[in-house]
């Protein structure tokens, strides 16, 4: 049989518990950085830009092969501003991807040989890319990197009505 407690130790236990419940909580630490909070360069920006840099680069293989100028030129802009934005060293995930507006190095082996090829491989370039930039303009919240889906927007829609 366990020893009876006095009353006065529960009675300072309970006072004790009943003023701690009764002061103010403690101050809630500072929120975390967050990468999806409007506004921020966050894990959808980068991916983005990962992604944009990997097609630009592949596409400048591409147009290498191509006389039109513009179409190099605004690849060689792009890729100046994705630059820019990154928070990190580039890695490219990408190489040897099958990706939607990035031509692989097979299509470009072929539009060597082929003018229709070339011509093909450009125009799927230039579409699938201009689906990629607007479905990345609808979720990019930053700023900057919004901008950078606007130019590249206005890019492709010039170039594909260009011909």
């Amino acid at each position: 049989m366990r020893p009876r407690r006095q009353p006065r130790v529960t009675v300072l236990l309970l006072a004790g518990l009943l003023a701690a419940c009764q002061q103010a909580p403690p101050p809630a630490p500072p929120p975390a950085p967050s990468t999806t909070t409007a506004n921020a360069y966050g894990a959808t920006e980068r991916a983005f830009v990962e992604l944009a840099i990997a097609t630009d680069e592949q596409a400048l293989k591409l147009l290498d092969l191509t006389d039109r100028a513009d179409l190099k030129e605004n690849r060689t802009i792009e890729l100046t501003a994705l630059r820019k934005l990154l928070d990190a060293p580039y890695v490219n995930q990408h190489a040897g991807h099958d990706m939607p507006g990035m031509p692989t190095d097979a299509e470009i082996a072929l539009a060597a040989s082929s003018r229709d090829a070339l011509d093909q491989f450009v125009r799927t370039h230039l579409t699938e890319s201009l689906e990629v930039v607007r479905s990345a303009g609808s979720a990019i919240t930053h700023p900057p990197t919004a901008e950078v889906v606007q130019l590249m927007e206005r890019h492709r829609t010039a170039e594909l009505a260009a011909g």
